[in-house]
């Protein structure tokens, strides 16, 4: 439960009613959300809340539907229950995606989550056995690049164990090339998942992934200010411990 006693909507002025109003003209929440009532405690930072979602959420050069999709990662990646339940209903109720779709953005994140612990564990050794980088000849990652058309950097590490960088790589086709998703929203999922881990190596092989498929470093900039903004709200309603509001 939250760990403070929510005002309720009407114990709210009109000022915080009349921003929510707004917020709710983007959000598309069917109420004043539990966010909205604590945030309506100090007026002056959920007015600050209202602009940073009219400007990440206004239509740029991302779709509305990639944004949420982006949400939908940080919100995952942070193990934000209350943003992770907000973002799905809404893929669900305003884009129509279906379960299967949910399942595959969902996949993604777990699959992008594996590579970053793994490349994030790299640094500690220093570059030697058993986890140092392979000959591009290797023939595990010869079948990489023949699949991905290139070779992510991470692979180099993971050749080490041959048969495990055959197991990501089936898992990469499986995750981002095949399914109803299109593999540019994958990507921009998997680019938000590696932010949020700090995965370096991701974040390259992801971003030029998405620049492949058409992107501008534009796009790429305004994906990771939804990232920003969203992992501040995931911090903020697990800090909270709100509850998701139901269906």
């Amino acid at each position: 439960m939250p760990t403070i006693k929510l005002p309720e909507e009407t114990e709210h002025g009109d000022m915080v009613r009349k921003i929510d109003a707004m917020i709710r003209e983007i959000s598309k929440a069917p109420a004043m959300t539990p966010s909205t009532r604590a945030l309506g405690l100090r007026p002056s930072m959920l007015m600050v809340n209202h602009q940073e979602l009219a400007h990440i959420m206004a239509t740029r050069t991302l779709l509305n539907l990639q944004k949420r999709m982006i949400a939908l990662a940080v919100a995952a990646t942070n193990a934000a229950s209350y943003e992770l339940h907000a973002h799905t209903r809404g893929l669900q109720r305003e884009y129509g995606l279906d379960a299967g779709q949910i399942v595959e953005l969902i996949a993604t994140i777990a699959h992008v989550t594996s590579i970053n612990v793994f490349e994030n564990a790299i640094a500690a050794f220093n570059d030697t056995a058993p986890v140092r980088a392979q000959d591009p000849s290797t023939p595990v990652l010869l079948e990489v690049r023949a699949k991905l058309g290139s070779v992510p950097r991470y692979f180099m590490y993971m050749a080490g164990d041959p048969a495990f960088a055959k197991i990501m790589l089936d898992r990469e086709v499986a995750t981002i090339l095949e399914g109803e998703v299109s593999r540019l929203n994958k990507e921009l999922v998997a680019y938000a998942t590696s932010v949020v881990h700090g995965g370096k190596m991701s974040m390259v092989y992801r971003a030029e992934s998405l620049r492949q498929l058409g992107m501008t470093n534009e796009q790429i900039f305004e994906a990771t200010t939804v990232v920003s903004v969203y992992s501040k709200n995931c911090a903020f309603s697990t800090g909270l411990q709100l509850e998701p509001t139901p269906a």
